[in-house]
């Protein structure tokens, strides 16, 4: 009895009610006047309605409590009789109640309208209002629509029914129907989705929807076409709907490639009057100096060095580049090779690179001839392969290339898509397309787990617009 006790505690929490008060009032008796006195002290406006609870003793029985509908004035609307009340809306309250009365009993459901009549039996599984007057009906076998004053408007069972700004939506066995609420009626018909064409007329679908990706894009785009091709604007595509034309604009993509650091460009001494730098100029004796907020880079006799405004060199004038400092790493460029330092010149990771990325984040690329791999602010290699090539994505990570397959790295350089896919498209954000042996595409996440099982079978490209549809 104890456990149902807590249950019932849990229930307003469970169904959301409409005018619910800031607590539940629970009466010390069902006369009106003590219920209207507590409801008094709640303050309510006097259209609100409030449900309570009522303690029930029963012989030696432990007490049990029941719920019930009352309104601001204290009449009561639904008698406490009931072991969960849930919404209450359009005259109409759902109810709930252990049948038949033993502890483990399933909670079953009703609806019971404000002049005591029930005007659904307490024989599901489920009620709820979902859209003005129409309810969804749980049977246990599928779900049924229910309106208000009118009933089932049909007899089918559907495995979900959903609600959007426009209307009612009915999916069974693979196919949707749809509510004509003007007519209250159901739109059958061997039908996969409901859309809204472009002159915001609802027409049945018979096709698939079609799905398009841009590299840099970070999500798939729906598009509702019997087929895409590509325009003679490269920032357009035409969609084929219903025998007819429709162009559809491709919005703006930033493009991400790799390339060098952007050039240092010293500032002449000459141009430098204050006294901190005459200070760094008589330290350094630089020929010329590059200023960037607390510390400096300076060159003297075509070679570089680092130091910081008090004027103290953290870094002599002895490397052939140096590049801005990222988490306390510079890019150094000495005998022909790149390598890091951290901010007090010890090395972290020695001269050998041909070329070398910035650590914006904790890891950054290296390329050693024609191969390129990632190392972390410890100056180590993050991965066991050396890649054939590696582009950024608009997700900020890294498309790999080794021995024609495809995989990903993440800005930080550890490998979390691995190098065994045909195609990898990113959409940033911890989702990605894999397109695997047998030409298939599937969404996956950075773990390597699909998202969803079902794969995209035809991918088309369109190079024109640089545009990828696919097709479930």
């Amino acid at each position: 009895m104890a456990f149902f006790i807590r249950f019932i505690f849990l229930i307003p929490f469970l169904y959301p009610i409409q005018g619910f008060a800031q607590s539940v009032v629970s009466c010390r008796s069902c006369e009106p006047a003590l219920l209207l006195q507590e409801i008094s002290a709640l303050h309510l406006d006097q259209k609100k309605t409030i449900v309570f609870k009522c303690p029930l003793q029963v012989g030696n029985l432990p007490v049990t409590y029941k719920w019930g509908v009352a309104d601001a004035a204290g009449k009561l609307i639904v008698k406490p009789f009931w072991d969960s009340i849930g919404n209450v809306s359009n005259g109409l309250a759902e109810i709930f109640q252990y049948v038949p009365q033993r502890k483990k009993a399933p909670l079953k459901a009703g609806l019971i309208s404000f002049q005591q009549k029930n005007s659904l039996p307490l024989s599901y599984r489920s009620i709820r209002v979902i859209a003005g007057t129409y309810y969804t009906v749980d049977t246990g076998r599928g779900f049924q629509l229910w309106k208000a004053g009118k009933g089932f408007i049909s007899p089918l069972l559907y495995d979900s029914i959903l609600t959007t700004p426009k209307y009612i939506s009915l999916y069974t066995e693979g196919f949707c129907h749809r509510l004509d609420s003007t007519a209250q009626k159901i739109n059958q018909g061997p039908y996969r989705e409901w859309y809204t064409n472009d002159n915001n007329k609802t027409y049945p679908g018979y096709y698939d929807t079609s799905y398009i990706y841009r590299n840099g894009a970070n999500k798939l785009i729906p598009l509702l076409a019997d087929s895409i091709t590509s325009s003679a604007h490269a920032d357009e595509i035409i969609l084929y709907r219903n025998n007819s034309k429709v162009p559809f604009h491709l919005y703006r993509i930033q493009e991400h490639s790799l390339h060098e650091a952007d050039a240092i460009h010293p500032s002449p001494l000459s141009t430098l009057l204050d006294s901190t730098l005459i200070k760094i100029k008589t330290r350094s004796k630089a020929d010329s100096i590059v200023l960037v907020n607390d510390w400096y880079l300076y060159r003297r006799n075509n070679m570089w060095g680092y130091g910081d405004t008090l004027g103290n060199i953290g870094i002599g004038a002895t490397y052939e580049a140096l590049r801005y400092k990222h988490n306390n790493r510079l890019a150094v460029k000495y005998k022909g090779k790149w390598g890091f330092l951290d901010h007090r010149e010890n090395i972290i990771v020695q001269p050998y690179y041909d070329e070398v990325g910035d650590f914006i984040d904790e890891g950054t690329w290296v390329r050693q001839g024609k191969k390129y791999n990632f190392v972390g602010l410890n100056g180590k290699l993050l991965n066991t392969n050396w890649y054939d090539n590696i582009t950024l994505t608009a997700g900020n990570n890294y498309l790999v290339q080794l021995k024609g397959k495809t995989g990903l790295v993440s800005k930080e350089g550890r490998e979390i898509i691995s190098t065994r896919y045909l195609q990898v498209l990113d959409f940033g954000g911890g989702s990605c397309l894999t397109q695997t042996e047998d030409g298939k595409w599937f969404l996956m996440n950075y773990a390597e787990y699909r998202i969803s099982n079902d794969p995209y079978t035809s991918v088309q490209y369109l190079p024109q617009s640089k545009v990828y549809v696919l097709k479930k």
